[in-house]
């Protein structure tokens, strides 16, 4: 069974309530109706990001991880990428 706790609380003059340094850094929902507040804990994600939650961006992440993991990275020789990166600049007149 869960515990649940009711505050009573009045809202100030500058409209500002606190509700706990428990709750600093979390995420909340403030729901307004015309007579009542609901405040909800939860990790809500922004309108700009839902793309990336859908089932078919988590397929397309799968298949990419699969595909990545059968192709392991390369090692890099970053002095002659450097190297051939000076040569182009120069060779534009950079």
């Amino acid at each position: 069974m869960s515990f649940k706790a009711v505050k009573l609380m009045t809202v100030p003059t500058n409209g500002q309530i606190s509700i706990g340094k428990a709750w600093a850094g979390r995420q909340i929902r403030i729901e307004v109706s015309d007579s009542e507040i609901h405040i909800s804990a939860g990790t809500f994600i922004p309108d700009s990001q839902k793309a990336f939650f859908t089932p078919e961006a988590k397929t397309a992440l799968a298949e990419f991880n699969n595909y990545e993991s059968g192709k392991p990275a390369k090692a890099s020789d970053t002095k002659a990428l450097f190297a051939s990166l000076k040569k182009k600049k120069a060779a534009r007149g950079g």
